[in-house]
C-alpha cells in the first residue's frame, strides 16, 4: 500500500486534538513527526487545545499525594473531580524524587514543584511532568548557607503567561541579623536561571517551609508584617505578580486573622480567581476555620465561609477545594473525605494516608518539558 502524505498544517491540526499519551507514542514514529511537535509553539497550543477540552468536561483532575508504609513512601494518584473521586490513574515519580525527603511546593498547569526536606544543606529543587514522565531539576540558588549564613527559605511556584515561561521564587530570611533581612530570587525556566530581586522586597517576617498559592498570574504566601518580636506584628497575605519585573502587592487578612500566629494559617487558591485561608492550631483550640475572600484584593470581601470542631478524634485539615464547593479534608486518623460547607455533609472517598502528609491540588495534562534538552532525569 502507497503511502499517504499529509501537509504539517494538517498533522499539526490532528496532533493538537490528542491527548498527552498518544502525541508521546507519535514523538517515536518518526524524526519528522517528532520535529513537529517538541517546539515550544506546539506544546502552547497543544495545552490551549487540551485545556478547552477539559473546560468542557464535567470531571476535571485532582493530583493527589499520600504517605503510607514504614518508610512514609509517597503515592501518588490522579482522581476524577465527581461524587465518588473516582480514581483515574497511578503515577510513579522517577526515583531522584521519590521518596520522604521531598514536600510539593505547589502545582501549575500540569507540573509539580517539589523541594528536598533538608532545605538548609540541600537545595534540590524539581519540577515534574507526570503526563510525560520528565523532571528538571534547577541549578542550585545564590542564596546559601555558605554565602550568607543561617536562614529559612519560603518557596513559590507559578506561570507568566505574558512569557509562557515558568517560574520559581525564593524568599529567603537571613538569621544572622537582629532585624530582618529578606532576599528573594526567581527561577525562569526559559531563562534557567536565578535573577535576585531583593531590592523591590518587602521585609516581611515570612514562615518557612510556608504554603503558597498561584492565582490571578500572581504567588501569594502569609507574611508578617513588624519587627518579628510579637508586639504589634499584623499578618497580611504578601503577593508577587510574575509578569516582567515582577511587583509585590500587599492583602489585608480579616481582623480575625492579623494577630493570630501566622504558622497556623494557610492560603490557597478558590475558584481559580481568589483566594483562601484556613486557620487550624494544632494544639489548644478545639475549632478551625475557613475564610474566603469573595471578590479578589478586597479586605472587605472576607467571609468565613465555615467553622470546624472536633471530628474523629481530632480537628480536619482541610486540604483544598472542589469544583462544586466541597472541601478535602484530612482527618485525624489519616482518612480522606469530602465535606459540603452548606449541608454540612461528609462523604467517605476510600482514601487514606499518614496524617499530616497529604497532598492535593487541581491538574491538567501537558507537554510541557517536553522540548528541553538539559537538566532532566
Amino acid at each position: 500500500m502507497e503511502a499517504v502524505y499529509l501537509p504539517p498544517e494538517i498533522l499539526l491540526d490532528i496532533f493538537h486534538r490528542l491527548p498527552t499519551k498518544s502525541i508521546l507514542a507519535c514523538v517515536c514514529v518518526s524524526k519528522y513527526w517528532r520535529s513537529l511537535i517538541k517546539t515550544p509553539d506546539f506544546i502552547t497550543t497543544h495545552f490551549i487545545q487540551q485545556s478547552a477540552i477539559s473546560a468542557s468536561n464535567p470531571k476535571p483532575l485532582f493530583l493527589l499525594r499520600l504517605c503510607f508504609g514504614p518508610n512514609l513512601e509517597n503515592h501518588y494518584s490522579l482522581h476524577q473531580d465527581d461524587s465518588k473521586f473516582t480514581h483515574h490513574a497511578d503515577i510513579k515519580p522517577p526515583p531522584t524524587i521519590n521518596n520522604q525527603s521531598f514536600s510539593i511546593v505547589g502545582s501549575c498547569r500540569g507540573l509539580v514543584c517539589l523541594m528536598h526536606n533538608l532545605y538548609t544543606s540541600n537545595y534540590t529543587i524539581a519540577l515534574w511532568n507526570p503526563s510525560i514522565g520528565r523532571t528538571f531539576t534547577l541549578p542550585r540558588p545564590g542564596v546559601t548557607f555558605e554565602t550568607h549564613g543561617g536562614f529559612e527559605a519560603l518557596l513559590g511556584f507559578g506561570f507568566d503567561s505574558s512569557t509562557q515561561d515558568y517560574k520559581v521564587v525564593r524568599i529567603v530570611r537571613l538569621l544572622e541579623y537582629d532585624e530582618i533581612e529578606i532576599e528573594v530570587e526567581v527561577f525562569s525556566l526559559n531563562a534557567g536561571s536565578w535573577r535576585r530581586i531583593t531590592m523591590v522586597a518587602p521585609q516581611y517576617n515570612i514562615v518557612e517551609r510556608g504554603s503558597q498559592a498561584f492565582v490571578n498570574g500572581s504567588v501569594h504566601w502569609v507574611a508578617t508584617r513588624g519587627d518579628g518580636d510579637g508586639n504589634g506584628d499584623e499578618n497580611l497575605i504578601q503577593a508577587l505578580d510574575l509578569e516582567g519585573q515582577g511587583r509585590f502587592r500587599e492583602l489585608e487578612l480579616p481582623e480575625g486573622l492579623r494577630s493570630e500566629s501566622p504558622m497556623f494559617l494557610t492560603v490557597c487558591g478558590y475558584k481559580e480567581s481568589t483566594i483562601a485561608v484556613f486557620k487550624r492550631r494544632y494544639l489548644g483550640e478545639s475549632e478551625s476555620e475557613i475564610w474566603v475572600m469573595e471578590e479578589y484584593g478586597n479586605a472587605d470581601s472576607w467571609v468565613r465561609l465555615l467553622t470546624i470542631g472536633m471530628y474523629d478524634g481530632g480537628l480536619p485539615r482541610a486540604l483544598g477545594f472542589r469544583g462544586n464547593g466541597e472541601i478535602l479534608f484530612e482527618l485525624a486518623g489519616g482518612e480522606i473525605v469530602s465535606g459540603d460547607p452548606e449541608s454540612f455533609e461528609v462523604a467517605e472517598l476510600g482514601l487514606w494516608g499518614e496524617a499530616g502528609y497529604s497532598v492535593v491540588g487541581s491538574f491538567t495534562e501537558t507537554l510541557d518539558l517536553l522540548d528541553r534538552t538539559s537538566g532532566f532525569s
